[in-house]
């Protein structure tokens, strides 16, 4: 029946050859955007590659690789030799910001900064609370750990140097709360390209770290005994900001989709509010399909509920272009979204950014930020704004996916040859982690404990769980550290293991 489907036309796509933006890029946006303004309806049939590129005077290869993007992100599909088809169960959305919505956003703040019974979990151990708070150096196989040997160092110090050279008096008071103006243009302006964001600078507002934009959230958000979603398993972080605001946290299965809507839906139907990672979900590295991303925002949408995207590293992708944020499929959702430099840049650096969805809503997120701490280092801002305008943002991000994804692929080449009896290895085209599932029989945290005494960091995928129950397996870190320092440390992972086996 599909091959009797008449294929469409494509009459609005236009190729520019004179942009400097790729051509499958190009088409990819024309196309992606086509789908989510209505444009194209679901269920419609594609033209096939070939005519496709013949039409637009392009190569086929563009197209493939146009489709390939636009097929992992769920906006495609289709079988070979059936055709392409537009996905269905696709909303209609709006393009123009709802006043509407605005006020009634507006609304939803009220209130919520009140007099709460603020509540904070400590952890478990002073060994915890010290791995927390101390500095620490780069050890297998610690989690999100940034390369600094391959940092740009003369062009940061560079800029540096120019920025503290022409040091002003303004730049010694008080600045504007939200953040460094060129900053945030230029942050603006990444989200429109890389994230698929259409956000002005006024919407954005610069923070020290995810974890003050997490807890801003939360303290904003919530109300005193609000039921907060949470991934189970999840960002230990987040548990904390919903608890010290008086939320209830309400763990919500990850399955390889990412998280339980219909799950959260049935079993915390009063849930006001979400955390989740959809690009790249923490700990299990899953990436949210576009079903599931649509069944959120319409959940959102139609209970007025919020959404806290925490977009940590996606980036860091090293198989077609990073997937679009889910604050960039519906311009009226309540979506926080929230990024990061620590992890591209180094943890020193702590700037971080939300994105709100309307200028009004980041005014009182701004208010509340000047409560804490008044504004960021204006330095740092200035430095990092210049790194992004000049291009060395991209370039160093394009080079560390390059390392990241080699040190990916040596660590999983060397899982496999040392243990591929005991440790099934699961590995994303993203992130800067992978998940090795063990064989039956092996606790994962009891090989965490023994690795730890021998100088190798690991984390059980059950220590970011709450009650969902989770196979046994390890979270390795892979980024930050040098190939003989990864391959010394499977060598002592695989003599614990192999020694605990036999037992």
């Amino acid at each position: 029946m599909a091959k009797l489907t008449p294929e469409i036309l494509l009459a609005f796509i236009s190729i520019d050859r004179e942009s400097s933006s790729p051509k499958y890029l190009q088409l990819y946006a024309q196309i992606r955007d086509a789908v989510v303004n209505g444009k194209l309806k679901p269920g419609e049939r594609m033209p096939s590659s070939r005519a496709l590129a013949l039409e637009l005077g392009i190569s086929r290869n563009s197209v493939v690789t146009a489709y390939d993007q636009l097929s992992i992100e769920g906006y495609l599909t289709g079988e070979t030799g059936s055709g392409t088809f537009i996905c269905t169960d696709l909303p209609d959305f709006l393009n123009t910001a709802d006043e509407k919505r605005i006020k009634e956003r507006i609304g939803l703040l009220s209130g919520n900064v009140s007099k709460r019974n603020i509540r904070y979990e400590f952890p478990s151990s002073e060994e915890e609370m010290r791995l927390d708070s101390e500095g620490d150096i780069a050890i297998p196989f610690q989690l999100t750990v940034n390369d600094l040997s391959n940092f740009p160092f003369q062009i940061w110090s560079r800029l540096g140097a120019r920025a503290f050279r022409h040091l002003q008096y303004k730049n010694l008071g008080y600045s504007d709360a939200k953040g460094y103006e060129p900053l945030r243009i230029a942050i603006a302006d990444y989200l429109r390209v890389n994230r698929s964001i259409i956000c002005e600078k006024e919407q954005i507002l610069i923070v020290n770290g995810a974890r003050q934009a997490l807890h801003l959230a939360a303290e904003l958000l919530i109300k005193e005994g609000d039921d907060c979603w949470v991934e189970d398993p999840g960002y230990p972080g987040v548990r904390n900001a919903v608890k010290r605001f008086g939320g209830e946290i309400c763990p919500v299965p990850v399955t390889e989709h990412g998280m339980d809507i219909q799950y959260g839906q049935e079993k915390y139907p009063d849930a006001r509010l979400a955390f989740i990672t959809p690009s790249h979900q923490f700990p299990l590295g899953k990436v949210m399909p576009l079903k599931q991303r649509l069944e959120l925002l319409k959940w959102s949408r139609e209970g007025s509920n919020w959404i806290i995207e925490d977009d940590y590293d996606s980036e860091f992708r090293f198989k077609g272009r990073p997937v679009p944020a889910l604050m960039g499929l519906d311009p009226n959702a309540n979506v926080v979204y929230i990024g990061t430099f620590s992890k591209i840049m180094f943890p020193a650096l702590r700037i971080a950014y939300m994105v709100l969805p309307d200028k009004e809503t980041a005014e009182r997120f701004t208010f509340m930020k000047t409560m804490v701490d008044r504004q960021n280092p204006l330095m740092d801002q200035e430095i990092m704004s210049e790194f992004i305008v000049e291009g060395h943002f991209l370039r160093h991000i394009r080079r560390m996916r390059l390392i990241y994804k080699n040190n990916q692929e040596m660590l999983v080449s060397l899982l496999v040859k040392y243990l591929h009896e005991e440790l099934t290895v699961d590995s994303s085209d993203s992130g800067m982690f992978l998940i090795g599932w063990l064989r039956e029989g092996l606790k994962a945290k009891t090989i965490k404990e023994r690795a730890n005494r021998e100088g190798i960091v690991l984390f059980a995928v059950s220590d970011f769980s709450i009650e969902n129950k989770i196979p046994e397996g390890l979270v390795i870190g892979f980024t930050g550290f040098k190939p003989k320092d990864i391959e010394d440390a499977v060598q002592k992972l695989t003599f614990i293991i192999k020694d605990m086996t036999h037992v």
